[in-house]
């Protein structure tokens, strides 16, 4: 096993994401991306692999030592790349600019979604009960599930998300590192910079995650 999982997650996701996002955004559209943005959109976030159209994208750039074996259960990593392509896709969709934003982490982009839906400063308050929910969330089914919901909201409102740190969050908490990676979530949120310096360029999930 790597000495460093979750960035060999991270990396695995971004891995896929780059050349769809790059040709998703660029005019004209590179066919390819697009369908394969819309059958991300499709799949099933709960069941990694079901798909054999998907499995390129999903299993391919993992490394053989964190994919499942045989009939196995999917591994932590198989999950989380798969949960973020999916939910890279569905933010991604119908926007002209990317949506996949290196630095931003879920709590940074979550902050930014409360204040562009608040018109200012304050925090939107139904926007940080979602987030609160996801949080408090017990199974991967009903986080995954919340997840979706604010990753829609993001979209909506433009706001960019980087999906390698999502990968490694969530491979973080199928390795049973929930409490640990929910904090870093909590702190990005709360997260403050000087007036001169944007917090969102800050580096947090990764370099924190379980060693």
């Amino acid at each position: 096993m790597r000495d460093k999982p979750w960035l060999v997650v991270a990396n695995a996701a971004v891995t896929t994401i780059m050349p769809l996002q790059s040709g998703y955004t660029r005019a004209p559209r590179n066919p390819k991306a697009v369908r394969d943005l819309a059958n991300l959109r499709h799949a099933d976030i709960n069941q990694p692999g079901a798909d054999p159209s998907l499995w390129e994208l999903t299993l391919d750039p993992l490394p053989q030592e964190l994919q499942g074996r045989g009939s196995a259960p999917a591994s932590a990593a198989e999950q989380a790349v798969h949960a973020a392509l999916v939910l890279y896709a569905i933010h991604q969709q119908s926007r002209p600019e990317p949506m996949h934003q290196r630095g931003v982490g879920l709590g940074d982009a979550v902050r930014i979604l409360s204040q562009r839906r608040s018109g200012g400063q304050e925090w939107d308050p139904g926007t940080i009960s979602r987030f609160q929910h996801l949080c408090r969330a017990q199974s991967s089914h009903i986080r995954l599930e919340n997840l979706r919901g604010i990753v829609t909201l993001l979209r909506g409102e433009s706001v960019g998300l980087d999906y390698g740190r999502l990968a490694a969050d969530l491979w973080s908490i199928a390795s049973g590192n929930a409490p640990r990676t929910i904090l870093s979530w909590g702190r990005q949120l709360h997260h403050r910079e000087p007036a001169s310096h944007e917090s969102v360029h800050q580096p947090t999930t990764i370099e924190g995650a379980q060693k």
